[in-house]
């Protein structure tokens, strides 16, 4: 009786692994190309708007400003949570490999990414940047190009 009991557990999280994979694909594919940044907020304080574009590439992000695109960040997924989190593997500079805490909002064509840029800073817990906080939030359009 009690091995039945681990394989229905085993194939349990087995289905549930297949899940989240799927989640994960669906998510990834969702945030495929150009975004313009409209609108950006950092230690509680609204940026000026720029030109400036995040391309999702693979499971890379390249960043378009200027006229000139490089690929700033890696990153992956976990739809399975509550906000939907995100990390950013920065792939450039003196900080190359540091790992930035994020979640994240899809909704039509419209992104919504609220970074945590204390490299020891909790998660954000919601879509807002407070006053004197070390958090960023994006928010993105996608483009047509």
């Amino acid at each position: 009786m009690q091995m039945w009991t681990v394989f229905a557990v085993a194939g349990l999280l087995a289905f549930a692994g297949d899940d989240i994979t799927q989640a994960i694909k669906k998510d990834r594919s969702a945030l495929q190309g150009t975004w313009k940044v409209t609108e950006s907020v950092s230690k509680g304080e609204k940026a000026p708007p720029e030109d400036l574009a995040l391309i999702f590439r693979g499971d890379a992000i390249l960043i378009r400003e200027d006229g000139k695109t490089a690929e700033n960040f890696s990153f992956l997924l976990n739809p399975s949570k509550t906000p939907k989190e995100i990390d950013l593997t920065l792939k450039v500079g003196p900080q190359k490999g540091r790992i930035d805490r994020a979640i994240y909002k899809l909704d039509g064509d419209t992104l919504r990414i609220c970074i945590q840029t204390d490299k020891d800073g909790p998660r954000p817990a919601g879509f807002a940047s407070p006053k004197n906080s070390s958090i960023w939030l994006v928010v993105l359009q996608r483009t047509k190009e």
